[in-house]
């Protein structure tokens, strides 16, 4: 990689750690407090946007992992990989957000509504994701 690149990364890495703690300043200190649910509500300004860059990782790794398969490009996996990594931990902030505020607004920390349960299949299938390409010692081949 050259030089360039990884300094607009460390840029741009920095810049959106700054704006994320920003972010959370303004959801705990500047937003009025919601009249109805109070606090709780708060936690949906993470929940939510954690839950859509969870889906859109999904959708990332699936398309270019099957844009991999076509192409043999072995940035294409890379980047499936690196979008799946991501999915995984913004799905696991999902699963663990949700609760809180489902504990406070429904009485129960876990409902099997079908949301609910198609983001846990999710999960699942990051995890599993992750066991299959780390089962074999030839990604290639899958031996």
């Amino acid at each position: 990689m050259s030089q360039r690149v990884r300094w607009f990364g460390a840029i741009f890495g920095v810049l959106g750690i700054a704006l994320v703690l920003v972010l959370h300043w303004q959801v705990f200190f500047w937003v009025s407090t919601e009249r109805t649910m109070g606090v709780v509500q708060r936690i949906f300004y993470i929940h939510v946007s954690a839950a859509w860059v969870a889906f859109m990782a999904f959708g990332i790794v699936a398309l270019c992992s099957a844009i991999y398969l076509w192409l043999k490009d072995e940035r294409l996996d890379m980047a499936a990989l690196s979008a799946a990594e991501g999915g995984m931990l913004f799905t696991t902030i999902v699963l663990l957000t949700g609760p809180l505020w489902a504990r406070v607004a429904w009485g129960v920390w876990w409902d099997w509504d079908l949301r609910l349960t198609l983001t846990l299949l999710l999960w699942f299938i990051y995890l599993g994701y992750f066991l299959v390409r780390n089962s074999s010692e030839d990604p290639q081949k899958g031996k």
